[in-house]
């Protein structure tokens, strides 16, 4: 490390002017309000931009140093910023400080000092740009102009939308402990081209979340019902995805899934707006804050560890009519029968705008694709959410001034209701509706087309104030987690964060707090677990990978690891093919791939062979929509042609949806003129994982008075009724991209950990149920009781004493928010 000094070649000698303010002091970073206020009123004003550098007679307060990863750090004293340059002739000094002159003109501008406000330095930059520089901004497009893949650009040495001003796009690199290293040399490449562009406005690497350290999902933390668990979960998230070059999270998703066959249902939290809005304010504030100790207890607000958090899907995807995946067209539609719009606004209003912490709002809003349908627009125009300027309004009405930001590819793909616009109408259309940033994008022809559309409504002056508005909410995001100032990653520091064991031990912590025990008839699970070692059926079963992006082929595991398990039970398990027999098509490439695992390929044991078993573990998942992919069913709709609308079912058996609504409400207007019926009524749907159930019918059969407990892992609600009488013990728990972590099973069965975990959906008793079930209405299904007598109802769980009674079912038990508390609509 080495001290500073204004000899070096960086620095603009004999520069008079800057001598005569030498003595201004840097921003505080503490204190009480006076203090605060007195360094503000100390610090430059505006009329005094840009300023010179430092004389050579101003003493050096700053230190620099080398980094590994070929970048300069550049440390200011008394909590001033750190710096971060991979050309050292960037930095000047100004009072004693270091200082980046990010647009090379060798003075100090009021948005490179870091001293000023945010709010002031983002408007103060939007308003030295032309709104050809607004407009690049305008896009979360990426930085490759070659076809993007699950995993990252085709070719990660392209740059070429950040050539051409591209400052966003969401990276699929998922960087771990293995991957760190390489994807913070791609990000840290991307940040040196921006350094040399004109403002130097640094690149917005964005995610979509996944999992680390073996914390659960979002839909699965929910049943912890803790807001310090939610608090530390995105704490820990958010550290490690800051530290390997990510600044912005696609998330969390808070849509109120009041319908319980969403498809994406399991990417979100909860049914409930009030358990989601506490979920929101929590994981939220441990995301954007940077916290000073590991248990999330000293909120520094904005700093080193902050992730800008997209709150999404804005507002009413946990409506979708059939169930249906609103990345087709057949689910484009999201319906209210309920008249119950306003309770989906309770996450945003209520919780996005009312974080638990000094960073107070959600940093961005992500629209759904869909539809909020209304014959006669109560809900605004029928059109998609990121074009319904009535309901973007709301937000703003309501006082909220970050960044809008469109789900992907609505200007080319996802068209819901401006079909017959051309595209740069659609853009300017967006636009108008208060959109800042189009997601999945960067065309500039497009951009600048529908630039001289806004200036024909708004004239020219308007239609620049239009597009410095969208680039001042832009930059400061930016500059609320530092990228003007070090927007370079440190793999040191990445390696420190991914390796922690606070971290994982986190992890267990929380999967043991989200599990939640259904059934526990005669007390099988108990503390301290069994007697003696008694004899333990394991059987393998099929995993068929992870989430949308894995890559991870079908294989078998044991229901929980062997070694888990042996100090209590003497574990017996099944037979496996040394290699698979079957085969499965890639629904992007077509690729086919043999030799992949299917159920013929596990030999199941006996009867003879389990009649000394006690016991058995079984892990099954629940039951799985078999259209993922298909149009009209779940999936994207990859499909051509006529499509066939088919139920969405929660149980494993067919099922004939002889009660479903007989004419849909949503629809498109056909060529004759009429309205499109998406209704599935009297069509039949089968689970796509029947063997699962088959699975525990068959052990039961096996063990007749053996204790079968039951791990279930859903992906949705499900019917119950199916299988719960061949069940001694129920174990549920959600999964997507990751499982909670078989320790926190292993602890539970073996009666070292409590179970805690609540139910944070309904369960249904019957299909006929779901059916009659008001898509926007949470809680309004007849809940299945079992041979206990306990009713599977939201907040229902088992503990070692039977069902729980605490100050969180107190809490979320009340009846559901009809629609925001703080905000009047």
């Amino acid at each position: 490390m080495k001290q500073g000094n204004v000899t070096r070649r960086n620095f603009l000698a004999g520069s008079a002017a800057a001598a005569a303010i030498a003595g201004l002091a840097g921003c505080s970073t503490g204190g009480d309000a006076t203090g605060e206020k007195d360094a503000a009123a100390s610090l430059p004003t505006a009329d005094k931009y840009p300023i010179d550098p430092d004389g050579s007679d101003v003493q050096a307060k700053w230190t620099s140093e080398e980094t590994r990863d070929g970048w300069t750090r550049y440390t200011n004293p008394d909590g001033g910023a750190e710096l971060g340059v991979m050309d050292t002739s960037k930095i000047i000094q100004v009072d004693g400080l270091a200082f980046k002159d990010m647009n090379g003109n060798g003075k100090l501008d009021f948005y490179e000092d870091w001293r000023q406000s945010v709010d002031d330095r983002s408007k103060a930059l939007a308003e030295m740009m032309e709104w050809e520089d607004c407009l690049k901004l305008m896009w979360h497009g990426g930085a490759s102009g070659g076809s993007a893949v699950p995993g990252g650009s085709s070719d990660p040495d392209d740059i070429s939308l950040v050539e051409q001003g591209s400052r966003a796009g969401v990276s699929r690199l998922e960087s771990d402990d293995e991957s760190y290293a390489s994807d913070i040399s791609w990000i840290n490449m991307v940040q040196e081209a921006c350094e040399k562009s004109s403002y130097g406005i640094p690149y917005l690497n964005s995610t979509d979340q996944y999992q680390l350290f073996g914390i659960p999902d979002n839909v699965t933390l929910a049943s912890a019902m803790d807001k310090d668990v939610w608090r530390k979960a995105g704490m820990w998230l958010g550290r490690a995805w800051r530290a390997t070059g990510v600044r912005c999270e696609l998330g969390p998703q808070v849509d109120v899934y009041s319908s319980p066959i969403g498809c994406r249902l399991s990417g979100s939290v909860s049914e409930d707006p009030a358990l989601n809005r506490d979920f929101t304010q929590a994981f939220s504030a441990g995301l954007q804050s940077t916290w000073g100790d590991d248990e999330a207890t000293d909120d520094q607000g904005w700093g080193k560890d902050s992730v800008a958090a997209m709150l999404k899907h804005y507002v009413g995807e946990g409506c979708s009519e059939g169930g249906r995946n609103d990345h087709s067209s057949t689910g484009a539609y999201n319906v209210f029968p309920g008249d119950n719009f306003n309770a989906h606004l309770v996450p945003f209003l209520d919780g996005g705008m009312k974080l638990d912490s000094k960073t107070e709002q959600m940093a961005s809003v992500m629209p759904c694709y869909g539809i909020a349908y209304s014959e006669d627009e109560k809900y605004g125009e029928n059109v998609g959410s990121g074009y319904n300027k009535r309901n973007l309004s709301i937000l703003r009405n309501a006082g909220w001034d970050g960044m809008f930001v469109t789900d992907w590819g609505i200007l080319t793909s996802q068209t819901y209701g401006v079909l017959d616009l051309t595209e740069p109408e659609r853009y300017q259309k967006m636009i108008d509706a208060g959109i800042d940033q189009y997601g999945g994008g960067f065309d500039m022809e497009v951009g600048k087309e529908a630039y001289k559309l806004l200036q024909d409504e708004l004239g020219e002056d308007g239609a620049l104030e239009r597009v410095r508005e969208s680039a001042r909410r832009i930059t400061k995001v930016m500059m609320d987690v530092d990228l003007f100032e070090n927007p370079y990653s440190d793999r040191t520091a990445a390696k420190e964060v991914l390796e922690s064991t606070a971290a994982t031990d986190f992890g267990i912590e929380a999967s043991e707090k989200t599990i939640v025990m259904l059934k526990n008839k005669g007390n099988v699970i108990a503390k301290g677990g069994p007697s003696g070692k008694p004899k333990c059926y394991v059987p393998q079963h099929l995993v068929t990978g992870g989430g949308f992006f894995s890559a991870t082929p079908a294989h078998f595991e044991p229901a929980l690891p062997v070694d888990m398990l042996a100090d209590t039970f003497d574990v017996v398990t099944d037979g496996v093919a040394a290699e698979g027999t079957g085969s499965s098509t890639n629904m992007f490439t077509g690729e086919v791939t043999t030799g992949v695992f299917q159920e013929s390929d596990c030999t199941r044991l006996g009867a003879d062979q389990l009649a000394d078993c006690e016991y058995a573990i079984v892990r099954i998942g629940g039951p799985k929509d078999p259209n993922d992919g298909v149009q009209g069913g779940s999936g994207f709709g990859m499909a051509e042609g006529p499509v066939e609308y088919l139920p969405i079912t929660l149980q494993y058996e067919p099922y004939t949806a002889s009660t479903a609504r007989e004419v849909s409400i949503g629809g498109d207007t056909l060529a004759d003129g009429t309205k499109e019926n998406r209704s599935y009524r009297g069509k039949t749907q089968s689970a796509s994982n029947l063997s699962d159930l088959e699975l525990v019918k068959s052990t039961r059969e096996k063990m007749p008075n053996g204790k079968i407990i039951v791990i279930v892992e859903t992906t949705r609600p499900m019917v119950f009724a199916e299988l719960e009488p061949y069940c001694d013990v129920i174990l549920q728990s959600f999964s997507m991209q990751t499982h909670p972590v078989d320790q926190a099973y292993a602890n539970i069965i073996v009666g070292k950990t409590e179970p805690s975990g609540l139910l944070a959906f309904q369960q249904p008793k019957d299909m006929e149920t779901v059916e009659a079930n008001d898509e926007d209405v949470p809680r309004d299904l007849d809940c299945y009781t079992d041979s206990e007598g306990n009713t599977y109802d939201f907040c229902f769980g088992l503990n070692w004493s039977g069902v729980i009674d605490d100050d969180r079912t107190k809490t979320y038990k009340a009846a559901p928010l009809t629609k925001p508390e703080t905000v009047e609509i």
